[in-house]
């Protein structure tokens, strides 16, 4: 007995050199992945937008599989959702038929209004238990107002290929010529085989649009149910997915008498093509052959689209030509992409394809250089085996090859159902280009392809190391006077970004045990600032005021600020005593040294508890300068001279730094066998913890016995450009040599920190932190695609301003606007063409139009009158997000937290962009 038109595959057999059998079975174990024909039947029908799809199985079906393909609506999402009877034990057992017919009823009255029709499918199990799916949908449609439509296409009676016929099939048999359209163009046509995925369907339509050519029915992206119902009035059928739906396009051309044609619109020459053919057709159908009036329409959107094309994709070609690829995936996609590909001047090194015809193979080789390797063995192994071999600068496949591909390291791009942007058209053409372009020029390859610290040489090792050890020294050298960082003339600051330098010293403060913070100033400025601090660390702050009045402002406040210091030593005995001075007392010229002194001569009985003073004046700088001041303060004052301690380091952690920062780079020095010194050390003192003991103290920082010993360490690191000053301190003091690093945030910058450590413990970098570098560059190959020409505005203190400018820009992303709270060294470094001084105001013009905002919680301002939905909230302060102060973006580890965390606020943006834009 014959076998249906649907089941046969043309040119089955051959026994030409190189050309796949492409009707044989996958092999038990072979490690194919041809999918199933359920697979294939939801992939033609699911994209039908108005519809239920009901899938008749246990879990596994449904479960596993409901929208994860990357079909679009422009109307109903009602085929996203997933239903199915689940069937379980005891309707294996049993039967699920009465489950299938209730869940069929219920459906059909919980949707109403919504669902105009509701497809069931048949699976595995309910095919072999015996369940009459088509029984069931035949009773149950004398129940209900919508059609309910059998798809019998259990996963074993074949492959994906069988499945999509079978549901041409069902349409042929249920739905086509059920209805006639309420408007009948002049050249109506249907696309069938297009899925609209990504926005396909849409890239098309303004083409059909301007020729006038009315899509009638797309079968079946974007598709309503009555739009397929009337197909059967179009005058022609195009074939956008090769041979998968060949069977229903015959069907109507035999039976409506509708001529069909097998098309691509991928890159301009298929285009182009298909254009021309649909022209021709159209015109016979329509006009006979005496008039050519489509095929003129044609001729002239050509000449204006092509030309326009060119120009467009001129720069990408321009970085794209000579790479060379490997092209993997199914159907019309193969030929079509090789055309592609070769448009913008790649090499095709090899190419497969698992869903084709021997046509689509014949047109695949003769696109191709005549040694290109045809890809016969499309398993894992098989593809690594193409990948060693070759050595492609980029992958060009479906998404089951996507990670693949990035394990290898190897740029990779998705054209199959998983992508997230449209390629067909010209639109699509230069929208293709541009993801090439930034797959395979993303910045990260150099940087993930680089060698790791343990595979460099000596020589490159010892450079990196000096290269830290001269930082300070590089960094302060650097001309202010010839920065190109503009600085706002503006006459009033609007919304501003800067804290107080007093802020930034109470920071430091804090992070010494038994400390008590003492402001000479008004006590106004102390009490903003504990308000500051604890909206941001959530958290009671010890810091408290010489309450500078109307007459100390006037005869000075001298007095004030050592009564200050005998009641904050008398009453609350602490280990140590930070002042900080305000632009109050500054400007009056407070001696704060000599007042220091003074105490001293007058209470000898307070002389055992140390006193560190830092000048933080609030016309100077902002909170990292008076952060660094203060830090620069302490190891004057408290380090001593002796013995050096084998393998105790100095850690000077930036004021960016998050308490979970600095317990991560503690932890990170600690991994290689040394004792770290970390001077503050905010980890255990603002990590927000409930001690036993309530204390008006700062406590859980560094003790002050153990800064006395800083001055006999054998290194001292410190993280952020602001502390190369106070890094060089103990060196001046005690010779003890300085390692800088501008950030600890990113591959690259974490490599060299990495290799510092490992040069000073004299022991290879432990295999955890080879691990983790590992998983940041998974992290790093997975998540690129998110940040790939983002547009993105910063707003912070210019440490924090460099880590993460440097870190989104090595992701791909492009800094439309930098701005730091001051102008410091090293800003002109940053990857930014605008890069200045400004306020949160001026974050609102430089911002218009990005993708995403980097600021404090008070850029929360500027993100809403901007509506910009991706707000990263970095810095200090930041008071409406709770834990701030426990997230690590440092490190291996940090910077994977941190790729997670933005390429989510990209993709959450990009999804509630595309939903809005469609509703």
């Amino acid at each position: 007995m014959a076998k249906p038109d649907w089941y046969d595959t043309t040119d089955c057999e051959t026994h030409d050199k190189g050309a796949p059998k492409f009707c044989k079975k996958s092999e038990p174990g072979e490690g194919t992945e041809r999918s199933c024909a359920y697979d294939g039947a939801r992939v033609v029908l699911m994209p039908i937008t108005d519809v239920i799809h009901l899938v008749h199985g246990p879990i596994a079906c449904a479960g596993n599989s409901w929208d994860n393909r990357g079909a679009r609506s422009s109307g109903s999402q009602l085929f996203r959702r997933g239903f199915t009877t689940e069937i379980l034990e005891n309707d294996v057992i049993f039967g699920g038929e009465k489950k299938l017919y209730k869940a069929i009823l219920d459906l059909a009255e919980r949707y109403k209004g919504q669902a105009n029709a509701m497809f069931v499918y048949a699976t595995c199990v309910t095919a072999m238990t015996g369940d009459d799916v088509e029984a069931v949908c035949k009773a149950a449609s004398e129940k209900t107002t919508i059609p309910i439509i059998p798809v019998n296409t259990p996963g074993f009676i074949g492959d994906k290929n069988i499945g999509n016929r079978l549901a041409g099939e069902i349409l042929f048999k249920y739905v086509v010529g059920t209805a006639e359209p309420p408007v009948l163009g002049d050249y109506p046509i249907n696309l069938i085989g297009e899925y609209n995925i990504a926005g396909d369907l849409w890239g098309m339509m303004p083409l059909f649009n301007r020729l006038g050519i009315q899509i009638l029915s797309c079968i079946s992206g974007d598709a309503k149910f009555e739009e397929l119902r009337y197909a059967h009035r179009a005058k022609l059928n195009i074939i956008i997915c090769s041979k998968s739906l060949t069977n229903l396009a015959k069907k109507m051309q035999k039976t409506y008498g509708m001529p069909y044609l097998e098309e691509s619109f991928y890159g301009m020459t298929d285009t182009a093509k298909a254009l021309r053919d649909i022209a021709r057709e159209l015109d016979n159908a329509v006009n006979g052959l005496e008039k050519r009036t489509m095929q003129d329409r044609v001729e002239q959107l050509l000449a204006e689209e092509e030309e326009l094309c060119r120009q467009r994709i001129a720069p990408y070609r321009a970085r794209l030509e000579g790479k060379r690829a490997v092209l993997f995936t199914g159907g019309v996609k193969t030929w079509s992409m090789v055309n592609s590909l070769r448009e913008l001047g790649v090499e095709i090194l090899a190419a497969g394809t698992q869903n084709s015809t021997l046509e689509d193979f014949y047109r695949m080789k003769s696109l191709m250089h005549k040694d290109a390797k045809i890809i016969e063995d499309t398993s894992t192994a098989g593809l690594l085996g193409v990948m060693a071999e070759k050595m492609p600068d980029l992958i060009v496949a479906g998404g089951k090859t996507k990670y693949l591909a990035l394990k290898t390291k190897t740029p990779f791009l998705d054209i199959n159902h998983g992508r997230s942007h449209p390629y067909a058209g010209y639109e699509g053409m230069v929208t293709f280009a541009r993801q090439l372009d930034l797959t395979v020029n993303n910045p990260i390859w150099p940087v993930v392809n680089a060698p790791a610290p343990w595979e460099k040489s000596d020589d490159e090792l010892s450079a990196d190391v000096a290269a830290a050890a001269g930082h300070a020294a590089t960094f302060l050298a650097e001309d202010l006077s010839a920065s190109r960082v503009k600085v706002s003339t503006k006459c009033a600051t609007v919304n501003p970004q800067k804290n107080s330098p007093a802020l930034g010293a109470t920071m430091a403060y804090l992070g010494i045990d038994n400390m008590l913070g003492l402001l000479h100033g008004a006590q106004g400025c102390s009490t903003f600032i504990r308000l500051q601090l604890s909206r941001h660390y959530k958290e009671s702050i010890a810091l408290n005021s010489t309450t500078m009045s109307e007459e100390t402002a006037i005869f000075g406040g001298w007095e004030n600020l050592k009564k200050g210091i005998k009641r904050v030593i008398e009453k609350f005995k602490p280990e140590v005593v930070g002042i900080m001075t305000s632009g109050l007392t500054e400007t009056m010229g407070d001696d704060v040294q000599s007042a220091i002194v003074h105490f001293r001569q007058e209470n000898p009985d307070c002389a055992s508890v140390p006193i560190v003073w830092a000048s933080t004046p609030d016309y100077c700088g902002s909170l990292q300068e008076g952060y660094a001041a203060t830090v620069e303060a302490i190891l004057a004052t408290l380090p001593e001279a002796g013995p050096a301690v084998e393998r105790q380091v100095n850690l000077l952690p930036g004021a960016h730094l998050t308490p979970a920062d600095v317990e991560e780079i503690k932890e990170l020095v600690e991994s290689f066998g040394l004792t770290v010194l970390t001077i503050p050390d905010i980890a255990n003192a603002m990590d927000g913890h409930v001690d036993d003991v309530v204390s008006p103290l700062s406590t859980g920082g560094i003790t002050v016995d153990a800064i006395r010993t800083a001055g006999r360490s054998v290194a001292t690191l410190y993280i952020g450009d602001s502390l190369a000053k106070a890094g060089l301190k103990l060196n001046e003091r005690f010779g003890i040599p300085a390692y800088g690093f501008n950030s600890l945030t990113g591959l690259a910058e974490t490599d060299r920190f990495m290799e510092t450590l490992s040069a000073i413990a004299g022991l290879p970098i432990p295999e955890k932190h080879r691990r983790w570098r590992s998983r940041l560059m998974d992290a790093m190959l997975d998540s690129h695609y998110q940040f790939g020409t983002k547009k993105v505005a910063l707003a912070l203190e210019s440490d924090n301003l460099k880590a993460l400018t440097t870190f989104l820009s090595g992701m791909g992303c492009e800094i439309q606007a930098a701005l730091s709270a001051t102008r410091t060294r090293g800003l002109d470094a940053l990857p930014s063409a605008n890069v200045a001084v400004g306020d949160l105001e001026d974050l609102e013009e430089a911002a218009a139009g990005v993708d995403l905002l980097v600021a404090n919680s008070n850029g929360r301002q500027a993100a809403g009158k901007l509506k910009i939905g991706a707000h990263l909230r970095a810095g200090v302060p930041v008071f409406d997000r709770l834990g701030a102060h426990q997230k690590v973006w440092v490190g291996y580890r940090g910077t994977m937290n941190l790729v997670f965390e933005v390429a989510t606020l990209f993709q959450a943006n990009a999804k509630e962009a595309l939903r809005v834009a469609h509703n």
